[in-house]
């Protein structure tokens, strides 16, 4: 943001002069919203399972975490504070607020109300942002801080607030630069541990494309085929240009099955065409597995997103290959069996919304930490 950009007070509510005239704002705000409900013959709840803290330094990606967090609040109601480093101003760290009520359906009568906060840190006042949050978390309730973007690992705000957390949500879909933030992010969660959980929102992207791959190898007859893995595609989109390359989610799905399956690096991730990936990794028999990571125009999917999925194996003379691919409705699946060059087996299922309301929603729903990711980011740099 600019310097001289005006908050937009109809979003974001009206300012306040210090923490302490903020929080009176808030009792002034929740005394009107129980007046207001009490004339209606409806009851209003004020409610916080939990701190939430979001961090962004671009307004859009601000609006963007306020909506999903409005849109939540039924399910997750918090204390929420955002964020906003406002790095092309020079004055001193502002406070906005704005309260939210959720609506009631037409099952429930109650009006679930929750606080959110906005602080605006002009300059270089983000150093100072910690000190800020703390006087206006909930106490004795666990503390989620959701960094939008690309955590600057190095910098103190990011290690003062990171500090305050019980839990850190990061997506690597917005990271500048995946190649070198995911191996900063695989020492964070290797220096969290007993700490604070962390997590990614691409590995919840993943979910789905996980557990069929899973679900393959239950079936006793395929299951010896995942021993003698020989090769691994997986697609991911990119805009039409071919200009945005982020990798990240189809990296994550590697370092997965390199970390189930011990497989162990023989071969640096090497560039291949417009953007791709081509590199070999060992099985724990120590036979060449040969990966490749390509980059494919996709229309309807968000830059980055797997498109799909091959993995091929031998054994006993017999080919095998194991497919997932998206359906032009980005909203479905296939996948499907194919022995000896035959297709066995097919079906298509639906994919879960991958919003950032639902995301984001998950991962409230979970504290502490989650070892499969962190086993699977700790086996991708290994390859690395």
């Amino acid at each position: 943001m600019a310097q001289g950009v005006t908050i937009d007070a109809a979003f974001w509510g009206a300012e306040a002069a210090g923490i302490v005239a903020l929080e009176r704002e808030l009792k002034r705000l929740r005394r009107a919203q129980s007046a207001h409900a009490r004339e209606q013959a409806r009851t209003v709840a004020r409610a916080a399972v939990l701190n939430l803290v979001v961090y962004a330094d671009r307004e859009l990606h601000a609006r963007r975490s306020a909506q999903s967090i409005s849109d939540l609040a039924s399910r997750h109601p918090s204390r929420a504070i955002v964020l906003l480093a406002d790095r092309g101003a020079h004055e001193g760290a502002e406070g906005r607020l704005e309260m939210h009520c959720h609506l009631p359906t037409a099952e429930n009568a109650t009006q679930v109300c929750y606080e959110q906060i906005l602080i605006r840190a002009r300059g270089d006042a983000d150093e100072r942002l910690a000190s800020v949050v703390i006087p206006l978390l909930v106490p004795d309730l666990p503390v989620f801080l959701w960094w939008t973007g690309s955590p600057p690992v190095a910098g103190r705000a990011f290690g003062q607030l990171v500090g305050l957390a019980d839990r850190l949500v990061v997506d690597s879909a917005d990271f500048a630069r995946p190649e070198e933030m995911l191996p900063a992010i695989a020492r964070i969660s290797a220096q969290a541990r007993g700490r604070f959980g962390l997590t990614d929102l691409n590995w919840t992207r993943l979910t789905p494309w996980r557990e069929i791959v899973t679900s393959f190898f239950d079936v006793p007859a395929w299951r010896p085929f995942l021993d003698t893995v020989t090769g691994v595609r997986v697609g991911f989109a990119v805009d039409m240009d071919g200009r945005q390359i982020l990798p990240s989610q189809a990296l994550l799905f590697i370092g997965w099955l390199a970390s189930r399956l011990g497989w162990r690096p023989i071969e640096a991730l090497a560039p291949s065409e417009a953007g791709g990936l081509l590199f070999a990794v060992a099985r724990a028999d120590g036979a060449r597995i040969q990966i490749r990571v390509r980059p494919r125009f996709e229309r309807g999917l968000a830059d980055g997103d797997v498109s799909g999925v091959r993995i091929q194996a031998e054994r006993d003379g017999q080919q095998a290959e194991f497919v997932i691919k998206r359906q032009p409705d980005p909203r479905h699946q296939t996948a499907s069996v194919l022995l000896g060059g035959e297709r066995r087996w097919e079906r298509t299922m639906p994919l879960p919304s991958f919003e950032i309301v639902e995301l984001i929603g998950e991962e409230l729903a979970i504290m502490g930490s989650d070892p499969t990711y962190e086993e699977a980011l700790a086996a991708l740099v290994r390859l690395g």
